[in-house]
């Protein structure tokens, strides 16, 4: 039931995104943004992919900035776990923090392709501000 109403949430966002006019313009064409997101080191993840994309609208505004994560359990357990996505701008000052979990990744697994609960997207008043990201990890124990 969670699972349904985020597909339903990101695609009204979708849908919202294009009836508005909006382009979405990956930022990688100005620099890299490899830079951008800052992976905690974790004993139960491992990132191996993730990217940082903003969307604009028609005068070049930054309207939203979406990070897209993919992960690989790395302990030699089956793990649950609480990822933490923050955003910063230039200053280091937060803008913005959401969690996602993931439960039972069994050892070695790696996500094979990018779901809703991969990514994040911000689209509040200090988007244009965005600078970095930071992901942090957290074993959730006691399941």
């Amino acid at each position: 039931m969670k699972s349904r109403g985020m597909i339903i949430l990101a695609a009204c966002l979708i849908t919202a995104l294009l009836l508005c006019g909006c382009n979405e313009k990956p930022a990688g064409e100005q620099n890299s943004l490899s830079d951008k997101i800052i992976f905690m080191p974790s004993d139960i993840f491992q990132l191996i992919n993730g990217s940082l994309d903003f969307t604009t609208n028609k005068s070049g505004g930054i309207v939203a900035a979406k990070v897209t994560m993919m992960f690989q359990n790395v302990a030699d357990k089956v793990v649950s776990a609480n990822v933490t996505v923050a955003f910063y701008d230039k200053n280091d000052t937060q803008l913005y923090v959401t969690h996602r979990q993931f439960y039972d990744y069994p050892p070695g697994y790696r996500d094979q392709s990018v779901l809703p609960a991969n990514t994040v997207t911000y689209d509040g008043k200090n988007v244009s501000m965005v600078d970095h990201v930071v992901i942090s990890v957290e074993e959730i124990k006691g399941l």
